[in-house]
């Protein structure tokens, strides 16, 4: 056929182009690479990577501390470190993988510690689940184990001081100055015995004095103490007030306290001397103050107020009494005796007398 030239020959360029195009161009590159540069001093650090859920912290020897704030680690979390916390209040309802430090504050455990518990001048509650691998330590606060599991020892000082926490982790209510006013009552009525012996080995005899004009004349030394009181605290007012009687202020009030117990110490001795008149014993001066302020001073940690109310009204006799015997100097006028003494006719000189 005449037509079959062209044919082969157009079906060979087609062939060529096709080959052509399927073979691709080399590449060339019109850039260079450059360095990057350093990043500046004082530059954050690349952001890490947000912790999984439901693990508070993975990271091992991470500490968690706080100050006047809440540190919770909820159920079902893990805390990979130790737990400080100052001046606030820590709860602990998952594990934690460390040490457990509170002070100043309280720590409340439904949880798990592998290592020790401490708490200094906090208040300290586990549930009954809770589980403790190290030690439990408490000084100076509240300690409710409550069947809690502690593998180590507990060491249980407890002056039942609490202070509470402020910030984020304040607690209100008068719980926890429960154990400071316990322990605060208690340092007060040591401070009275003490000087109650120096008073008896001092003055003994103004001690006596007041004593004998405790049972007379109540009401007349209810209203002298009570008007001497609101006389002290206006003085005290008017001393605060100008700067050159703040610092007599202190030192009258020492004055005060002293002079309060010195009429407070006739009125025990009186009760305690009647006390043991009825037991058939004779009191010593010490003895009868002691026995006659131990009544009132169990009193004292009645709650409600009802103690402290009994306490401040005996203070304010004790204070009218004082007035009344001008600080123990002068008593009532002894009674004239119904046989006057006859009188002694004198020896002369060179008279024996048989």
């Amino acid at each position: 056929m005449r037509f079959q030239p062209l044919a082969i020959a157009t079906l060979a360029v087609l062939l060529g182009t096709t080959s052509f195009a399927a073979v691709p161009p080399k590449e060339t590159k019109s850039t260079t690479a450059q360095p990057v540069p350093p990043p500046p001093p004082g530059a954050p650090d690349a952001p890490s990577p947000p912790d999984r859920p439901g693990v508070l912290d993975q990271r091992p020897d991470r500490e968690l501390s706080g100050f006047g704030q809440d540190i919770t680690i909820a159920a079902g979390t893990t805390h990979d470190g130790d737990v400080v916390c100052v001046y606030g209040h820590v709860t602990i309802d998952g594990h934690v993988n460390g040490d457990v430090t509170v002070v100043a504050g309280s720590l409340d455990i439904k949880g798990s510690v592998d290592g020790d518990v401490t708490g200094v001048a906090s208040r300290i509650d586990m549930d009954e689940k809770t589980s403790i691998e190290g030690d439990v330590t408490n000084v100076g606060g509240s300690l409710r184990r409550n069947g809690a599991t502690v593998q180590g020892q507990v060491v249980n000082i407890p002056f039942g001081i609490s202070v509470p926490s402020w910030g984020h982790g304040f607690r209100s209510g008068w719980g926890e100055f429960a154990g400071f006013f316990f322990w605060w009552k208690l340092f007060a009525l040591f401070l009275f015995f003490v000087c109650a012996l120096l008073l008896a080995a001092l003055v003994p005899d103004r001690i006596r004095l007041i004593s004998e004009e405790a049972p007379a004349r109540l009401f007349t030394a209810f209203v002298f103490g009570l008007v001497g009181y609101v006389v002290f605290v206006f003085v005290q007012l008017f001393l605060t007030i100008t700067l050159i009687g703040i610092p007599l202020v202190f030192l009258l009030y020492l004055v005060f306290v002293v002079l309060k117990w010195l009429a407070m110490c006739g009125i025990f001795h009186q009760i305690g001397f009647r006390a043991g008149k009825a037991l058939g014993r004779e009191m010593s001066l010490l003895g009868a103050i002691l026995l006659g302020v131990l009544p009132f001073g169990l009193l004292r940690f009645v709650p409600f107020c009802v103690g402290f109310s009994i306490w401040f009204l005996v203070e304010i006799l004790a204070f009218g009494y004082l007035i009344l015997t001008r600080v123990g100097t002068r008593g009532t006028p002894a009674a004239p005796s119904p046989y006057p003494a006859q009188p002694v006719p004198p020896v002369t000189p060179g008279t024996i007398v048989t």
